[in-house]
């Protein structure tokens, strides 16, 4: 499925299932997102479901001049989303290039964690959105 053929009820369905979510996902980062590097916050309710969205533009960074520090860069963002004291957030870095994760999408994705689990929120993904896909990051498996 893609974003074009999302349910019309989609805002009243938990965002918990991955591949729905990554259709959310690239229904909000645009073609310009992605070009540019946007952060994309989904906020959602206590079931888990959309509530909005708040981008964060990116295009000051670059793999050359990332944040030095990743979880200061996104806890004042996420602290104040603890609106639905029970909600939950999906994370979506859209960046351009391939689809294939890059040691910066790992920091984004660790700190994304990081952030959730001390602030309380819980995160229910953290995608990325290149041009040619929207995927969940996951961490690697260790053999």
């Amino acid at each position: 499925m893609t974003f074009l053929e999302l349910p019309k009820d989609w805002r009243r369905q938990p965002l918990s299932d991955s591949a729905f979510a990554a259709d959310v996902v690239d229904l909000y980062c645009s073609a310009g997102d992605r070009r540019r590097g946007t952060l994309m916050v989904l906020i959602c309710d206590e079931k888990d479901c959309y509530r909005g969205a708040i981008a964060i533009d990116l295009s000051e960074l670059s793999d050359d001049h990332p944040p030095t520090n990743f979880t200061s860069a996104l806890k004042p963002v996420i602290r104040p989303l603890t609106v639905y004291p029970e909600g939950s957030l999906i994370l979506a870095l859209a960046r351009p290039g391939p689809p294939d994760l890059t040691d910066t999408d790992f920091e984004w994705l660790e700190a994304a964690t990081h952030v959730c689990r001390v602030v309380g929120v819980r995160l229910l993904g953290f995608y990325l959105a290149s041009p040619d896909a929207v995927t969940r990051a996951e961490f690697p498996v260790a053999a």
